[in-house]
């Protein structure tokens, strides 16, 4: 039996979740959007024969399996209700919610309806991550006790025009856009379950000139307005964080607490490589991106505390071919999560993807973290 999906965004989410739906064998039917011509342009460019701009109307008429949603977070909730109460598998873009309490009642929603569901913080499907989960899985430098994940990305142009990305009710900002990928890759590697936060968060940016509508996140840097345009646009102010300061305590598999440093700041750059650190009782684990890269995940080195030495670790064959052969790594990502997920859906197995639970707990997460409280108990994990 062939699945059918419909795919509820039509941006760079949009095409991803697609592409990596139909490489999963699932038929996609319709596509979703809300304005016309980039909507059509993304489903011919993708084969999908059908274009529709209301949601509602496409789960009565096509009744899929699968709904994925790849829209910014403001209506998540509503879409993830409504396609439970339909019967529909439910795949949601990260963050899962604008907030926790809507977080919550999208899981209560799926778990009502007995429906699968999956949380797309796919940066944690880098060959890497899994290498490194295995390494620590095997013990190789003991029990984990504190992880360091540093990024420095420097100031964001000031005259970017105002989007979704400037706007906390529409899920914008670093903490929803980067951080969800941050916790989900660490949690991956260590296993660990976050127990309580304490955080901080800043930003370079309180306003932001209207320009040009972009459709596709891909370009939205390419869109930055001149001083010209910019000194004669609107701006509108922005609310959401650029920066963040965070710090989680995580319960290890064998009980444990280790601490992991998440920092961001929101005007920094630096020539070192952004990193991951995991210090554990014999030894360290690191990951550093490339130079200019963003992810670190390039460069994977050990020390042993036994022998006082840092050596360089390839990552075996066997972990890259068991991923996807696209040679896009966000697509990639994206193909690896949809398999997986799929494959649970045909009733062969969950196989550890992201849930909803996840999404709701990385919303906890961040709503401590912008409350600006201390240590404080992430709700369901503790």
């Amino acid at each position: 039996m062939t699945l059918r999906a419909i795919v509820i965004g039509a941006g760079w989410a949009g095409e991803g979740h697609t592409l990596a739906l139909q490489a999963a064998g699932v038929e996609v039917v319709a596509l979703c959007g809300r304005t016309p011509d980039p909507a059509r342009a993304m489903a011919e460019k993708l084969g999908v024969k059908e274009v529709r701009f209301d949601w509602h109307k496409a789960l009565v008429e096509f009744q899929p399996t699968i709904v994925a949603i790849a829209t910014p977070a403001r209506p998540h909730r509503e879409i993830t209700v409504a396609a439970a109460e339909a019967g529909c598998h439910v795949v949601c873009e990260k963050p899962l919610a604008v907030h926790a309490g809507e977080a919550r009642e999208m899981l209560a929603a799926v778990e009502r309806a007995g429906v699968k569901h999956a949380y797309a913080a796919t940066g944690c499907y880098a060959a890497p991550y899994l290498h490194a989960r295995a390494l620590l899985t095997e013990g190789r430098i003991g029990q984990v006790r504190d992880i360091e994940y540093l990024m420095h990305i420097g100031s964001l142009p000031p005259t970017l025009p105002y989007s979704w990305f400037h706007q906390l009710n529409e899920g914008g900002g670093m903490l929803n856009n980067l951080f969800t990928h941050q916790l989900q890759q660490v949690l991956l590697m260590t296993g660990g379950a976050v127990t309580a936060v304490m955080g901080r968060t800043s930003s370079s940016i309180d306003r932001a000139p209207v320009g040009p509508a972009v459709h596709d996140f891909r370009q939205f840097f390419e869109a930055v307005l001149t001083p010209e345009q910019a000194a004669t646009a609107e701006w509108r102010a922005v609310d959401v964080d650029f920066g963040f300061t965070l710090l989680a305590q995580l319960r290890m598999p064998n009980g444990h607490i280790a601490t992991a440093l998440f920092a961001t700041p929101a005007e920094a750059s630096l020539p070192q490589p952004n990193y991951i650190a995991l210090h554990g009782t014999q030894g360290t684990l690191y990951l550093a991106s490339a130079p200019g890269g963003w992810w670190p995940d390039d460069n994977m080195q050990h020390f042993d505390t036994g022998v006082a030495t840092w050596n360089e670790i390839s990552i075996p064959r066997d972990v890259v071919d068991a991923l996807p052969a696209v040679e896009d790594h966000v697509q990639r990502q994206w193909n690896q999560f949809f398999r997986d997920f799929v494959a649970d859906v045909r009733g062969e197995g969950y196989a550890g993807y992201p849930t909803f639970r996840d999404g709701w707990i990385a919303v906890e997460v961040t709503d401590i973290a912008r409350s600006g409280q201390s240590w404080t108990p992430v709700d369901g994990t503790s």
